[in-house]
């Protein structure tokens, strides 16, 4: 070959960059041009946020504007799934009612040590005189299921008062309760907290019907008509009436719905008579039960159903935030 086409050659076979798989990419990679006038960086790792010098990516990692890496937060989005701080357990089990995930297992305070699906974390408050027969142990078996039970006759019905307390049930009534009352019990409702009422403890319109009426009428519900009996065998499908059959209906009265549309009947005297009404009310919940023989625990060896009851009633009527998933 001659000398100079040789040299001509060896001159094409090595240029003055190298091959593509000797390139190195730069150390740090500029700002990324996402479109809308901002910018995010190319790199990914933790880093912490600099609010006067730097940009944060989707994942978290943050680039001062030199293109280092700053020492800002980082996020950890995993699966897409989180909402917030990781959890941190302080126990294997849930131990106290904190309001707080001890065990981290996705649920705030449930504790039900006696299994017997009530939670224990419930503050109940019952409303009133207890029923007349000497076997009415209603109040005990409530502690003895876990929870705070109280029975109280409040002198003033306001938000402080009712604040205290995740469910409250109206028991027999010992006084009228005046529209500023009956509209902290509502506000009270709406905002998370579950309303029950029983009557029929006496025949009395006015202690049996125009009291506990007072409280329920701002949600559209109310006690009407004569004594009426059972058993209560007809139940419509509904969370508090699972697994029922027959339940005591002893001189009660009949629930009506004084507003359409907001209530549901969820159980039925004969001839299709309504005895319970179930309502969502905002974030919280109302049931309303014509009879009061359901707290006698002289029925409840006759009737095991009745327990069942109870069970479901406290189920839905515990508020979103008591034994529940976190909010998030």
């Amino acid at each position: 070959m001659p000398p100079v086409l040789a040299l001509l050659l060896a001159s094409a076979c090595t240029p003055a960059e190298s091959n593509d798989d000797d390139v190195q990419p730069p150390t740090t990679l500029g700002p990324l041009d996402t479109g809308d006038g901002s910018t995010t960086s190319g790199g990914t790792g933790p880093g912490t946020t600099n609010a006067s010098s730097s940009s944060t990516t989707a994942t978290g990692t943050t680039m001062a504007v030199d293109g280092t890496v700053d020492d800002g937060p980082y996020f950890d989005v995993g699966m897409g799934n989180t909402t917030g701080e990781p959890c941190t357990p302080v126990s294997p089990t849930e131990q106290t009612c904190d309001g707080i995930d001890d065990d981290c297992n996705g649920f705030i305070d449930d504790i039900d040590e006696g299994g017997d699906g009530i939670c224990d974390c419930l503050a109940i408050a019952l409303v009133g005189t207890p029923g007349s027969l000497a076997a009415s142990q209603f109040e005990q078996w409530l502690i003895d299921r876990g929870t705070s039970a109280v029975r109280i006759n409040p002198p003033i019905v306001d938000a402080s008062m009712l604040d205290d307390y995740d469910v409250v049930i109206l028991d027999q009534l010992t006084r009228e309760y005046t529209p500023a009352e009956a509209a902290a019990f509502d506000t009270w409702v709406n905002a998370g907290g579950g309303l029950m009422a029983m009557t029929g403890h006496t025949a009395s319109p006015v202690s049996a019907q125009q009291w506990p009426n007072g409280i329920l009428g701002p949600m559209g519900l109310a006690y009407q008509g004569a004594l009426l009996s059972g058993p209560v065998t007809d139940f419509l499908p509904h969370p508090t009436t699972m697994g029922l059959t027959s339940v005591t209906f002893l001189g009660g009265f009949e629930v009506v719905a004084t507003i359409p549309g907001q209530s549901d009947v969820v159980a039925r005297l004969p001839g299709m008579v309504p005895a319970a009404q179930a309502q969502e009310r905002g974030a919280g919940k109302v049931f309303v039960w014509g009879d009061e023989w359901i707290e006698y625990d002289s029925e409840w060896s006759a009737l095991p159903e009745i327990t069942q009851l109870w069970t479901n009633i406290f189920d839905w009527l515990t508020p979103a935030d008591v034994c529940a998933l976190p909010e998030g």
